[in-house]
């Protein structure tokens, strides 16, 4: 009995250390049902655009953490920030419609996972599949272009 008992805590144990690590990588999940959090606002993105990977209409989402962050100026560890980016269409008659996705991009509050970010961990899933990450870098290109917005908590975006 207490073998067994040994037995469990050990396995216990070793399964907790691996999910420590894996939650220490630096990964990000997807943000599952973030299109059921606050649209923050939407912005289109026209072809003269830089950098030209942002080109295209897109709608940004704020779990409740990032939306208390907005009101106050202070985010707190698990705040999110979601850009869902989709291509747009020319539909003539002065009208752009929205075309397929490009990307979901995900910014995440964790002041000491992120330190080298500004506290900011960052992800991209291509075409919105959770299967397809594409930040390899560890956020440091992404980080790159929010610096310039130091004085806002490394956001582009402002208030509620």
């Amino acid at each position: 009995m207490i073998r067994r008992l040994v037995l469990a805590f050990a396995v216990t144990l070793a399964i907790t250390s691996l999910s420590t690590l894996a939650q220490d990588d630096g990964s990000i999940a997807f943000p599952a049902g973030f299109r059921d959090w606050y649209q923050h606002h939407t912005t289109v993105n026209l072809k003269e655009h830089t950098p030209e990977g942002e080109v295209g209409i897109q709608n940004v989402y704020v779990n409740p953490a990032a939306r208390a962050g907005l009101r106050t100026g202070k985010f707190a560890d698990g705040a999110i920030f979601v850009v869902d980016r989709f291509g747009y269409k020319d539909e003539g008659n002065a009208t752009l419609k929205q075309d397929t996705r490009k990307v979901v991009a995900v910014m995440l509050r964790d002041a000491e996972r992120f330190k080298q970010t500004g506290g900011w961990g960052f992800q991209a899933f291509k075409g919105g599949d959770p299967n397809a990450p594409v930040v390899k870098d560890g956020g440091m290109a992404c980080f790159a272009c929010h610096v310039p917005h130091a004085d806002n908590n490394f956001l582009f975006t402002r208030g509620e």
